[in-house]
């Protein structure tokens, strides 16, 4: 067999008057997010300013206390259908060659052996590793063995991908290989991607669009970017830059307002004694 067979459109997710709160704590809110089928849409924010929490409620794990998480104009219930996610530990079974971990989800499907190893190959190639489809993750680097979660997740065909930073434990080359590797995924693949990063050089080299997420007073989409830079992109690019001083800026103002917060409150305490 010598072709991957294509996956079916990408879901549409919408996040509407989200409220979700932990301990009497406000965790996060989204008046109004929408993802659209096949785009690929990050998250930017510093720690704890709901990101994760949104991802747990667009796979349907969690639900929020207000509001609603829509997947294809359906209310979710638990568990969005056709979806995986990828985290920044790979999961991969140690027992098992790349070609095996890959098949493995395959087999559960209901796929012969002899099939899913066929179909397992073509997706290490598409990760550039077919060369290493006999090896066991412990013969393999870190990036090798993401790349085969990669594949391996991909070989389910889902039509909604959640990542949360799955490439943050690489090194910085690495991690820029794992971002093509990730686009051309995508691409082959038309699955929708909402993916967690703090980095927002990779923010600009793989969205379609960025949610900024702000942590004060409470998680909250603070602003939607559409990043209309073509791709590949360059950062040596002056749009890019510009985009890039932004984000910036952002983050930057973000990391001020934490710092401050706890002696802002401390004074405001002191101040009603």
């Amino acid at each position: 067999m010598n072709t991957i067979p294509s996956s079916s459109s990408g879901a549409r997710l919408e996040f509407s008057n989200i409220r979700k709160s932990f301990s009497d704590t406000v965790s996060v809110e989204a008046d109004r997010l929408i993802i659209e089928p096949g785009s690929l849409t990050v998250l930017l924010g510093r720690s704890g300013c709901g990101k994760t929490t949104l991802l747990n409620l667009a796979a349907g794990l969690d639900f929020p206390d207000q509001g609603n998480v829509s997947y294809d104009n359906q209310v979710l219930q638990g568990p969005a259908p056709s979806t995986a996610l990828i985290f920044q530990t790979h999961n991969l079974f140690p027992w098992m060659t790349a070609e095996e971990n890959v098949a493995f989800p395959l087999r559960n499907q209901g796929m012969v052996r002899v099939e899913a190893l066929e179909h397992a190959k073509q997706y290490l190639k598409q990760v550039g590793l077919e060369s290493f489809a006999g090896h066991k993750p412990s013969q393999l680097s870190g990036g090798m063995r993401q790349r085969i979660t990669l594949a391996r997740t991909i070989a389910t065909k889902p039509r909604l991908l959640l990542l949360d930073e799955p490439f943050s434990a690489l090194d910085m080359q690495t991690r820029r290989m794992m971002q093509r590797y990730l686009l051309r995924v995508w691409s082959d693949s038309a699955a929708t991607i909402l993916m967690i990063t703090h980095d927002l050089h990779e923010a600009l080299m793989l969205a379609d669009r960025i949610a900024l997420m702000a942590s004060s007073p409470n998680g909250h989409i603070a602003e939607i970017l559409d990043i209309e830079l073509d791709r590949p992109r360059n950062p040596e690019n002056q749009s890019f830059r510009v985009i890039q001083q932004q984000l910036d800026r952002f983050l930057e103002h973000e990391t001020l307002l934490a710092e401050h917060a706890p002696i802002l409150e401390a004074t405001d305490q002191t101040n009603h004694l």
